[in-house]
């Protein structure tokens, strides 16, 4: 039975491990993510869906899926990842880039080890980016489950 379903990209760096950062910058949302996934203690090595940029999250009752789909029609392609939902937990924080782009950086942490990280707009040009990725239904659906990360 599915509960909710999250549309996810990944059109910003997958490298969690950021080189020469200097913690008296403003991070951006990709370095906050990085830095949570150090402070999770979640290595590269046990990273989902390397490389995979149109993916997809799909919460059951019972397990929380992940998988690539397609950049045309929206639609489920492959499997990449399944864990019990009680385990899945996303660490999020928003980023404005100006000009009217906001997005949101994901830290999914499917338990075990498992994480990925993706970023979704949230807004393009000032318009609202919400309803093609279902993404205030999902972040209702997870509840406490979905952590905003503090932006220092």
């Amino acid at each position: 039975h599915l509960v909710s379903y999250l549309v996810t990209q990944t059109w910003a760096p997958q490298n969690t491990h950021a080189v020469g950062l200097n913690t008296n910058m403003h991070f951006s949302g990709t370095e906050i993510v990085r830095d949570k996934a150090t402070e999770l203690g979640l290595v590269e090595e046990d990273k989902v869906g390397l490389l995979q940029e149109t993916t997809f999250v799909a919460l059951s009752q019972q397990r929380v899926f992940y998988g690539t789909r397609s950049s045309f029609r929206n639609r489920p392609k492959d499997l990449l990842h399944e864990a019990p939902a009680s385990e899945f937990a996303v660490h999020w924080v928003d980023d404005d880039i100006g000009s009217g782009n906001r997005f949101r950086h994901l830290l999914s942490d499917f338990g075990q080890g498992a994480w990925r990280t993706d970023r979704i707009g949230l807004t393009a040009l000032g318009r609202d980016m919400g309803a093609s990725t279902n993404i205030e239904e999902f972040f209702s659906v997870l509840g406490d489950r979905a952590q905003q990360i503090p932006a220092a």
